[in-house]
């Protein structure tokens, strides 16, 4: 199947993963109870009888699904009852109606369905283990104790996180790091502005359909440490897992590829630029980074490019009803125009933007001469993810609005 293809379904079915879920959220600690990852360890300690149920995919829990992405092991000891199962039948668990139950998933959001739905037959003591597979992976030992003991993999290479990939990649001089973008992205210079968000220093570019052709130049570096990675992981599985099986041995795939490392709660603005050449000139922030600079910039200029009807809860799809950020200007990314936002906003203002294109206007805004330019990469759920899922940002959901009961 073609690379694109692929790269496509994935997102895709990661998107209505992460976007059917959100109205979940407001069953939250309601109808049943939710454990962090921080608190996992302990609580199976004390309940020695608690059932782990992996609700994903077959395919997912054993490592084996066609999107290699959502390869990212199970925990030690579960039970694999994939959602689809659960709803069409929740009494498919009855066995262990008397214990606790435990639900997991890749992101949290199938696992809430499956709580609800337990819950509402009548199961007594149903828990949703929030942030699920993708976190627990990028978790350090502090947010996920016995991390190296919860969590089992038949991989043939190493899913590993971004810590770990910074220390690995700073302690190790003699290492080949592949960059699998089309050569386009790795410079810098794709149509789409959300691509161009740089390359990791030592990398050189290896684009993912040419790794077959190439793999005789890689013969020296067999023995050696590699190091692959794509924009969001969706392809570097299926090199990494290549690579594995003609014969190269200490394979490194950074899990959720550049967009982790962007994107992840422990990365900041002064690790990303020791880490990654040809960032863009605006600054990108993450979910806690961008709550962070809003509590401390108190007049930062906020602008939502979503369409309307999403700023004001009034879309006819009902998971793009998000809320929006305290004191937020709503401007239409088709409406967006940077002439008159020229002629009305002190160009060393700070300004914060999320919605639709948001990266594309703050290269625009930049171009213009603008020179405190910020966007929120992941807009506004990823701070809605973060504040449900991660015990120490719950207090993030403090600068939205208009959310009350949409999660």
């Amino acid at each position: 199947m073609n690379s694109k293809i692929i790269y496509l379904l994935v997102f895709a079915l990661y998107f209505v993963n992460n976007c059917i879920g959100q109205l979940n959220y407001k069953y939250d600690n309601k109808l049943y109870p939710t454990i962090y990852p921080n608190d996992l360890y302990k609580f199976m300690k004390k309940n020695p009888n608690a059932v782990l149920v992996d609700v994903r995919t077959p395919g997912e829990f054993a490592d084996t699904s066609r999107f290699g992405s959502l390869n990212i092991g199970h925990l030690k000891g579960a039970i694999n009852i994939e959602i689809d199962s659960i709803l069409k039948d929740p009494m498919c668990l009855m066995q262990y109606q008397d214990q606790p139950i435990i639900l997991y998933c890749s992101h949290s959001q199938r696992s809430r369905r499956g709580s609800k739905a337990l819950k509402e037959s009548g199961f007594k003591e149903v828990y949703n283990l929030n942030a699920g597979m993708s976190y627990l992976n990028q978790a350090n030992s502090k947010k996920f104790p016995h991390k190296e003991e919860m969590i089992v993999s038949s991989l043939p290479y190493t899913n590993s996180s971004v810590a770990e990939i910074i220390s690995l990649v700073e302690k190790n001089n003699d290492i080949l790091i592949i960059d699998l973008r089309p050569a386009i992205q790795f410079e810098g210079k794709d149509t789409l502005e959300s691509n161009n968000i740089g390359r990791i220093i030592k990398a050189i570019n290896i684009p993912e359909t040419e790794i077959k052709n190439r793999l005789l130049e890689l013969e020296k570096y067999k023995s050696k440490t590699i190091v692959v990675y794509d924009i969001n992981g969706a392809l570097s599985h299926g090199v990494s897992k290549f690579l594995s099986e003609n014969g190269f041995i200490k394979i490194h795939n950074i899990l959720g590829g550049l967009s982790a490392i962007i994107g992840n709660e422990n990365s900041t603005t002064k690790l990303r630029k020791r880490l990654l050449s040809n960032t863009p000139k605006y600054n990108i922030l993450n979910a806690k980074e961008a709550v962070d600079f809003i509590k401390k910039n108190k007049k930062t200029l906020i602008l939502d490019l979503r369409p309307q009807e999403e700023y004001i809860n009034k879309s006819a799809t009902v998971w793009k009803n998000l809320g929006s950020i305290k004191n937020s200007i709503n401007i239409p990314y088709n409406e967006f125009d940077v002439k008159i936002l020229t002629a009305l906003i002190d160009k060393e203002g700070m300004i914060l933007i999320y919605g639709t294109d948001a990266m594309k206007y703050c290269k625009k805004l930049t171009e213009l001469g603008f020179s405190n330019v910020n966007c929120l990469y992941g807009g506004i759920w990823s701070i809605i993810s973060n504040s449900a899922n991660i015990k120490e940002r719950k207090d993030d959901r403090l600068v939205l609005q208009n959310n009350e009961g949409l999660y």
